[in-house]
């Protein structure tokens, strides 16, 4: 038995190496991954705007992902001010009392600039955003789920994209492509 840790705990470690495409799962590590990932990726990559358009039946849903991705994007850049910034608009069509769980979290996102405690917000958010777009009418578009190992002290983060190219809001310039796509909604 003592002859299998090894052998099993090196394909454990290439298995978590390969499914997001790091070097390392070492927090002390990070970092200087961050350096290396970001000399290759560009302004463009971290903030690609996404090409596909949504629409659902309702055009305050369709208004309110819409700005849900312009956070999630303020997230990939790790911009604590701009992520802040769309927090509020969010907010601001968070209207209905059906939204209520949905606006504290958003809250906690546009009371800091701090991109730990909005990416642990943009968690439950994302929660949230999932269910309504399942239980919400795609007029037009798709919406990808998609989802990082890594996220949230591994266990794990979903969020919605609307491309199917990974931007991880979760990690931001860290681990840029970090994730994979579970589903198309």
């Amino acid at each position: 038995m003592k002859n299998l840790r090894l052998p099993i705990a090196l394909s454990v470690l290439v298995a978590l190496s390969m499914a997001c495409s790091s070097k390392s799962t070492h927090e002390d590590h990070m970092e200087n991954e961050a350096s290396q990932e970001m000399s290759s990726a560009t302004s463009d990559e971290l903030a690609s705007t996404p090409t596909t358009m949504i629409s659902f039946k309702e055009e305050s849903t369709t208004q309110i992902f819409n700005t849900y991705f312009g956070l999630k994007d303020a997230l990939v850049e790790t911009n604590g001010e701009k992520v802040s910034e769309e927090a509020k608009k969010l907010e601001a069509l968070l209207t209905e009392e059906k939204y209520n769980s949905m606006k504290e979290e958003v809250q906690k996102i546009a009371g800091t600039t701090d991109t730990a405690i909005q990416r642990d917000a943009f968690d439950e958010l994302s929660d949230q955003m999932i269910e309504l777009a399942k239980s919400s009418e795609l007029a037009s578009g798709n919406l990808f789920l998609q989802h990082c190992p890594m996220a949230n002290g591994n266990k794990g983060a979903n969020w919605i994209s609307l491309s199917e190219e990974i931007r991880n809001p979760y990690f931001g310039d860290k681990m840029l492509k970090c994730g994979s796509v579970t589903e198309k909604i």
